[in-house]
């Protein structure tokens, strides 16, 4: 028998090789971005009240720009030259009605820190209530942490997370 002692593995995170930021306003910027070499990071509705009380919201896009990964190859294509074909950058948007979400009984962390509900009943079938999110529950599962209305959705066992996107408690 072993000792008991597990070697355990230093944790990178999410964006420990993200080297540059920026902020696109519009779709036609961000692609340019993602042509020269940049990922999406997220997109963020961003709301404004002007002086007269009107309310207006644009979708603003963080990208990053990776680092390589230590053997001479960069996490990113190799282009010369950006692609003229533009990227549809909200590809990637989970496909879940935030209703379906917005019905469950969620719990709040002691913390005051987020929230979050079971996926599965007590015989460890899914919750039928979630079937209409199944797509976004099982690409929660591969690892993703996705955002959908002002929430970032994690999925662990047999709990989903979230948390508020702008930190603020529910």
């Amino acid at each position: 028998m072993g000792t008991g002692k597990r070697r355990r593995r230093k944790m990178e995170t999410p964006y420990a090789r993200i080297t540059e930021i920026r902020e696109a306003a519009t779709s036609d910027e961000a692609n340019e971005c993602l042509g020269s070499g940049f990922v999406l990071i997220k997109a963020v509705e961003k709301r404004e009240t002007d002086a007269l009380g009107r309310q207006a919201s644009s979708i603003v896009y963080v990208l990053g720009k990776l680092k390589g990964n230590g053997n001479g190859h960069t996490t990113t294509p190799a282009k010369t030259e950006p692609s003229n074909e533009p990227v549809n950058i909200m590809d990637d948007t989970p496909d879940v009605d935030p209703a379906v979400l917005e019905r469950r009984p969620w719990k709040p962390y002691a913390s005051g820190e987020g929230e979050w509900t079971f996926v599965v009943n007590q015989d460890g079938s899914p919750v039928a209530e979630l079937e209409p999110a199944k797509e976004f529950l099982d690409r929660l599962r591969g690892g993703e942490d996705m955002v959908v209305g002002g929430y970032k959705y994690r999925l662990r066992d047999k709990f989903l997370k979230r948390y508020p996107v702008d930190g603020q408690s529910a």
